[in-house]
């Protein structure tokens, strides 16, 4: 915490010495030596960024450190003011969260193996290539659009290209991922399970499709913190947030775009049982007809959809020696009765290896 100019610092908590690598008494004697270790290729953009924002509470920015030793770290970096009783800011505060984990874990590609003979494991590639490949179209669409914006000079200025430009290499970076991700499972054929917390893994799903969410006007609601305090599961993130991603992007497809009720879709966590955890994804859209076989490959009622997300994802569920079921096919809403019954898919995972 600092005063309203960010130059004086108030109070910094211990973990700084943890994380940053240096002593809290030398931040005292001198803040500007926390934004001084950011890396350089990220130091004018955070510096710019905490100038400009900081005040609003829109500052939110993620950047490499450089400790004294020479370890680099990820940082995400939020701050926000603080007003008196008489509604002036007389203090900024600020968050910053290590999350080199979670980044070195997003930039590795699993090596993915399923236990099972090399006539199946190559019709599983077939199913699982070609569902992949259809995931590609998206990040790929999102790339070739931000770097078109750059080039027709719909940005507005130089940070403005550059930020275009760069939200065009992540998603071109996403497109390689799962071409590598691909590539791991022809060469492997089974998922690398690590234990790992459940929660960071649906935050992230969330956070990928919150732009659709917000565009269709649904309300997202997570899982209870509660059901997610220390809970471990030993799964390949990349698969599970594969199936969850699919399934959350079914929901959001599935809505009328002319429903004048409240659009919602939730996850929750049921963890009572020590065997399995089961992640239920539910919206109050139309529901699924009696007529379709969900998990049939091929079969789709998308007029640009290819039929396998649901196959391929129940493969990965089992690929864990889990399951995805269609729980509920719910209809409520079509009926108008908003308290009618959801449509629910149930992912179980193992909570053992």
């Amino acid at each position: 915490m600092t005063d309203e100019t960010g130059e004086q610092l108030v109070y910094v908590c211990p973990a700084y010495e943890k994380i940053w690598g240096q002593n809290c008494q030398d931040l005292y004697d001198d803040p500007s030596k926390r934004l001084a270790r950011v890396h350089e290729e990220d130091k004018a953009r955070v510096l710019e960024a905490f100038e400009r924002q900081a005040h609003t509470g829109d500052y939110d920015e993620i950047y490499r450190i450089e400790r004294p030793d020479g370890e680099l770290r990820w940082i995400r970096d939020r701050a926000f003011p603080v007003e008196n009783k008489d509604g002036q800011v007389y203090r900024l505060a600020g968050l910053a969260l290590d999350i080199t984990d979670r980044i070195e874990f997003n930039d590795r590609i699993s090596n993915l193996q399923y236990d099972i003979n090399s006539q199946d494991r190559m019709s599983v590639f077939a199913t699982l290539g070609t569902g992949l490949a259809h995931d590609l179209s998206q990040p790929l669409t999102a790339a070739r659009n931000f770097i078109a914006r750059a080039r027709m000079g719909f940005t507005s200025n130089a940070d403005d290209t550059r930020q275009t430009l760069e939200r065009a290499d992540a998603e071109i970076s996403r497109a390689v991922a799962i071409i590598h991700h691909l590539r791991d499972f022809a060469r492997q054929g089974r998922p690398t399970r690590v234990y790992q917390t459940l929660g960071p893994i649906i935050d992230d799903v969330h956070q990928i499709l919150d732009p659709a969410l917000r565009a269709n006007d649904i309300r997202y609601e997570g899982p209870c913190s509660d059901s997610l305090r220390d809970l471990e599961l030993p799964v390949d993130a990349v698969f599970v947030q594969q199936i969850l991603r699919n399934l959350l992007s079914n929901s959001i497809d599935a809505f009328d775009e002319a429903s004048e009720k409240t659009k919602t879709l939730s996850i929750d966590v049921v963890s009572n049982n020590d065997e399995y955890v089961d992640i239920q994804i539910s919206d109050n859209g139309p529901g699924v007809d009696d007529s379709i076989e969900v998990f049939e490959p091929f079969k789709t009622t998308k007029s640009e959809g290819v039929g396998l997300g649901l196959a391929v994802s129940r493969t990965l569920a089992r690929s864990h020696g889990g399951d995805l079921v269609l729980a509920s096919r719910g209809g409520g809403a079509a009926n108008g009765d908003d308290n009618g019954p959801h449509t629910v898919f149930t992912l179980r995972l193992p909570r053992h290896g």
